[in-house]
């Protein structure tokens, strides 16, 4: 404090003597000889010198915070089994370390859903305002060659009278994923059972058809495979007919009619159909209805968005339902919503009651196997099979419920 006081008089002095007469120019120099004699010219390029060491390294670190975070974070969408503070930890240092000019630094990982984290680093993220989802914290910090943690001073130490022997820097990274929250999608449920049948419970993913979309999306860093024939599935419409209040048929081994299949058509809670789109807003949880003639009133305005999608193959996200509440009578029964998955459209059986002809595989350019024409000769089938998509987003607005493959993630810290 007495140096920086020192020089705001030397310079508000050195203003004034500008504006002097020639005659007093001398004084200038004897000020400046006073200066240079006292050490504060050195001492405040020092000052400013070490303070720039010590932003530089902690863009360093907050570079490799982001980095480590983020690498995680797509580690463990695409292998829940490894996200462990043991399995990421090296993930994080090895990410740190390489995005320091010195090629060191220390790191520190922490998920939301682990317990009995202590942090060492200096810094630490801004609260977290998001909720829901899952996230990965990131904290690095100094750390040398010779194993010090204190970043040391390039001038500021060697002053006179200073014992200062450097400064410990860190920085902080979050990234967070989770299924999405309140979202439009294509009014057309699948039931939970058929979803798990196609996946093998959730453990199998496929890419899409068009190769250039993996180029462009992230499909390959999820490491799924391209799709074939064989991988392509037939889910039958949910039957009209019912026994016991209950949808036929199964698609479980042993049949067990209890559990809900097929897909459907679907509306508003309230029967208004849906926008001129065919998709309808829902988030987890949600019930919305069906007409048991449900391919004329809402199939035919659909048909058109369901063509676009089998030529764009791209994926679509569409409602998962696990429960149908109906009765013998009922002829607008409600369909509870689990959740939301991608699934990519490869064909369809005659739908709409003979109104939309049938469409060969897109995958073997013809129509299905005979098991999958057995079972949709007593039914309209569609197509197809479940994938993965991840959706970076600025501000995630994650969802509750089961992962069924569709993925946001985002920075939040």
């Amino acid at each position: 404090m007495h140096r920086m006081s020192l020089v705001r008089r030397v310079l508000s002095a050195l203003l004034r003597v500008n504006r002097r007469e020639d005659s007093e120019h001398g004084a200038v120099a004897a000020l400046l000889a006073v200066l240079l004699s006292t050490g504060v010219f050195f001492g405040t390029g020092a000052l400013v010198i070490d303070v720039t060491q010590l932003s530089y390294e902690r863009t360093q670190l907050q570079t490799g915070a982001d980095a480590a975070s983020w690498a995680i974070a797509m580690r463990c969408i695409r292998d829940s089994t490894t996200c462990t503070v043991a399995a990421q930890t090296s993930v994080a240092q090895t990410y740190a370390a390489k995005n320091t000019k010195r090629g060191t630094a220390d790191a520190q990982v922490c998920f939301s859903f682990t317990t009995g984290c202590t942090w060492s680093s200096p810094t630490a993220c801004p609260a977290n305002t998001v909720t829901g989802g899952k996230y990965v914290e990131v904290r690095t910090s100094t750390k040398l060659a010779n194993g010090s943690t204190l970043l040391p001073p390039t001038f500021a130490g060697s002053l006179a009278g200073t014992t200062y022997n450097g400064t410990r820097v860190g920085a902080c990274g979050r990234v967070a994923w989770g299924p999405p929250g309140i979202t439009k999608v294509l009014a057309l449920g699948f039931s939970m059972c058929d979803w798990k049948r196609m996946t093998q419970n959730g453990s199998t993913f496929y890419g899409p058809l068009d190769p250039l979309l993996s180029q462009l999306g992230l499909y390959s860093v999820l490491g799924m495979p391209a799709p074939s024939a064989t991988t392509e599935s037939a889910i039958p419409a949910v039957l009209p007919a019912a026994v016991l209040g209950l949808p036929l048929p199964s698609c479980t081994s042993p049949v067990d009619l209890t559990v809900p299949r097929g897909w459907v058509w679907l509306a508003n809670n309230d029967l208004s159909p849906p926008d001129a789109n065919c998709e309808i807003s829902l988030k987890v949880g949600d019930l919305p209805r069906s007409f048991v003639l449900s391919g004329l009133t809402q199939g035919i305005p659909c048909a058109g968005r369901l063509q676009q999608q089998l030529t764009s193959k791209q994926p679509v996200l569409v409602p998962i339902f696990d429960q149908i509440e109906q009765t013998l009578l009922s002829i607008a029964p409600t369909y509870r919503i689990a959740g939301f998955a991608p699934f990519v459209f490869t064909g369809y059986t005659s739908l709409l009651g003979g109104l939309l002809n049938g469409v060969g595989s897109l995958l073997n350019g013809s129509a299905p196997g005979l098991l999958q024409n057995a079972l949709c000769g007593l039914s309209q089938c569609i197509l197809g099979y479940f994938t993965k998509t991840l959706v970076p987003v600025d501000s995630p607005n994650f969802g509750t419920g089961p992962d069924f493959g569709a993925t946001i993630i985002g920075r939040t810290g």
